[in-house]
């Protein structure tokens, strides 16, 4: 309730208070007189003095004098009518200044617990953007949360500083492992080219082998060293506009190979078709990259003679694309965990590492995009990605 209309509340509750007052006293002055005159009538009446009478016990005569006045039609509330105007207006002056001092006095303490309540809030805003904030000491009934506040403030900083150093390191860490193994992975597949032309027919088993699990290696190693150079934030992203079109042709040119093999074709969905030509601002290598991940995905999964289809369209806040596979969708365990390092879900390729997805999340989500997977209500995978349209920020 705001300040107007709790004045009005208080103005009328203490208007009827002092009406009803007023009614009242007006009541019972008309009642007083009405007893005194009866004991003075009465008192007359008996021929005793009147100071006699008055002393010596007026309930004697009141009997008389009511009775007598009543003959005369005098009742007690005969100068109610009377009393009233006056009785009225001194209650409602006294009662409406009572109201007037409580409501300045709740008015003040509402207003600063509000100051109060304010300079929190604009602090804990202060800390969450990251900026330097002073955090004012009041001894009042705040002190105790305000001192909760700080501790916890103090608290989470030293996590979160805490954690973004163990980050840093756990990313250095990989990245000097990656690089590590990629030496020994080059000279693996030196030596398995010089061996290929010596294969038998009793070797040529094995070297495929060889040389399927030495590109899995290479593949893990890049994925790798990608994530932790876009953990470390040690790839500037550039920002280029690119159309939906392209780039799905682009990402779709080293999967076609294995389309073909399993029979999966393309088909362009509806709903979020647009006239409009659909683009987002986005480094193109990485982009390709995120989506050939996503897609690679969904072929893996597509049964032989499927179809994948792409759904893209725009509005005024966000750039949607959505891909949809015909396999048999994310089993419910798997959703929660599906864009995490290294998790492999049902139904996963064996060479699959569970890099790729991650890759494809931290390379959208560093791009104002978010990335979400779901099932459609016919059972199958589906990927939706918003990129958000960079005149918001």
């Amino acid at each position: 309730m705001n300040t107007g209309k709790r004045a009005a509340v208080h103005f009328i509750l203490w208007l009827c208070l002092g009406a009803a007052a007023g009614i009242f006293l007006a009541a019972v002055l008309s009642i007083h007189e009405y007893n005194t005159l009866s004991d003075i009538t009465g008192s007359v009446m008996q021929s005793k003095s009147l100071s006699a009478g008055i002393k010596n016990g007026a309930d004697r005569f009141r009997e008389d004098g009511e009775a007598f006045l009543k003959d005369y039609g005098y009742g007690p509330m005969r100068n109610w009518e009377k009393y009233l105007p006056y009785t009225m207006l001194i209650s409602i002056l006294l009662f409406q200044s009572a109201g007037f001092i409580i409501f300045g006095k709740q008015y003040i303490e509402i207003r600063n617990r509000k100051k109060r309540i304010q300079g929190l809030t604009e602090y804990l805003r202060h800390i969450n953007s990251g900026d330097a904030a002073v955090l004012c000491r009041n001894e009042d009934e705040f002190s105790h949360l305000e001192d909760e506040i700080y501790k916890t403030v103090i608290k989470l900083q030293g996590t979160k500083e805490a954690a973004v150093t163990n980050h840093e390191i756990l990313s250095e860490r990989i990245a000097d492992i990656a690089h590590q193994l990629k030496t020994p992975l080059t000279s693996m597949s030196l030596m398995t080219e010089l061996l290929e032309e010596y294969q038998t027919s009793d070797t040529r088993e094995y070297y495929t082998r060889l040389s399927n699990q030495i590109d899995r290696l290479k593949n893990l190693v890049s994925g790798l060293l990608a994530l932790a150079k876009l953990d470390s934030h040690g790839i500037v992203l550039k920002e280029e506009r690119l159309e939906i079109s392209e780039l799905l042709e682009a990402s779709l040119e080293p999967l076609k190979g294995m389309m073909e093999e399993k029979g999966i074709f393309l088909a362009a969905g509806g709903g979020l078709s647009s006239d409009k030509v659909c683009c987002i601002y986005a480094d193109r290598q990485w982009t390709e990259e995120a989506l050939l991940n996503i897609l690679k995905n969904c072929v893996e999964h597509t049964p032989k003679g499927g179809r994948i289809t792409v759904f893209y369209g725009q509005n005024p806040i966000f750039t949607e694309l959505r891909i949809e596979d015909s396999g048999g969708g994310f089993c419910p365990g798997d959703l929660p965990h599906i864009f995490e390092r290294f998790y492999r879900g049902a139904g996963t390729a064996k060479d699959n590492a569970g890099i790729g997805l991650a890759l494809a999340k931290a390379v959208i989500e560093q791009q104002n995009g978010q990335i979400h997977a779901e099932n459609t209500t016919d059972g199958h995978a589906r990927f939706q990605i918003k990129w958000y349209h960079p005149l918001l920020y």
